[in-house]
């Protein structure tokens, strides 16, 4: 027996292999770069990066920390991710749930699954092409809306040169192509309801309204309180696909597009400042650890059960 659980042992561990080489790789291998946050990184030609880091490059302390926060730009990109990351929270929460509860109440099931198909479709398309179709509308020339808006006396519009439309657009964008995935999350926990509640609740005379309120929005607290905790801890980061992609990077737009994951691609390509691109992830990582698990705690005071831990 003891011999048989060896051997089930090693077979399951050499299964785990992968991704415990995977996580290695690309997980705990990458945070030797931390150390760029805290150096003044200095590349020195016919040098290896870790010599020139280790052994070239002076500590700089929370010196890259604090030109972050007093430089007049990172604090106009760190308000625009909290911005867009506070709608992206409620609005990820809010429609998927509504979404979710209407579509469990049809129950002719080739309209159903092609709502869902409809809704779930965007989440697996590209930035790439998400982009480009969303050119294909906004286009001073030849876009959709501008065609119609000519067609209608009226002047064309350069969304592309206009910052003014883009806080909407973004956020419009955002939700059609995410909201897909969350609403099966939450059309999963529906289903898994116990029916008999739904019957029960029937017989007593409750209408549509106070079965969500009473019986769905109850069960459902769980699951959202998971995806509000998981949100939370990626409030300064953004999708970079998005904010990156769909503007095509147009330096007019910059005011209202840049957010802090694009500043710090910015930084380093553009840039090549190692330094401070690196405290700038380091702190979406800090903070993005601290909301996580304070908000989790939060939760766990307020109901044990809906926490994660």
């Amino acid at each position: 027996m003891l011999k048989q659980n060896r051997k089930e042992s090693r077979q399951l561990g050499i299964m785990t292999l992968p991704a415990v080489i995977w996580y290695c790789l690309f997980s705990y291998l990458p945070l030797f770069g931390v150390l760029f946050a805290f150096k003044d990184f200095t590349p020195v030609p016919g040098r290896s990066l870790v010599y020139n880091l280790l052994v070239k490059s002076p500590w700089a302390g929370l010196r890259n920390f604090s030109y972050l926060f007093r430089n007049p730009q990172s604090r106009a990109v760190l308000a625009n991710t909290l911005f867009y990351n506070i709608i992206f929270l409620i609005a990820g929460i809010v429609i998927p749930v509504f979404l979710a509860v209407l579509l469990a109440e049809i129950h002719r099931k080739f309209f159903s699954g092609l709502v869902q198909m409809a809704l779930v479709l965007p989440y697996f398309l590209s930035w790439v092409i998400v982009g480009y179709c969303v050119y294909g509308f906004l286009a001073t020339d030849q876009g959709q809306i501008n065609m119609l808006l000519r067609a209608a006396g009226k002047e064309a519009v350069q969304w592309y040169q206009s910052p003014q439309y883009w806080r909407l657009i973004l956020i419009l964008v955002g939700i059609w192509k995410s909201c897909g995935y969350s609403l099966i999350i939450y059309l999963c926990a529906i289903t898994a309801i116990d029916r008999t509640l739904y019957e029960g609740a029937v017989i007593d005379g409750a209408g549509f309204a106070q079965r969500v309120r009473y019986i769905t929005l109850p069960q459902l607290q769980p699951t959202i309180a998971t995806i509000f905790i998981l949100s939370i801890g990626s409030l300064l980061s953004s999708d970079f696909g998005l904010f990156y992609q769909v503007p095509m990077d147009s330096g007019a737009l910059q005011e209202v597009t840049q957010t802090l994951d694009v500043y710090v691609y910015k930084a380093l390509m553009q840039q090549a400042n190692f330094s401070y691109s690196s405290a700038a992830a380091f702190l979406q990582s800090a903070v993005g650890c601290i909301l996580l698990i304070s908000s989790n705690l939060i939760i766990r005071r307020i109901d044990r059960e809906s926490s994660m831990i």
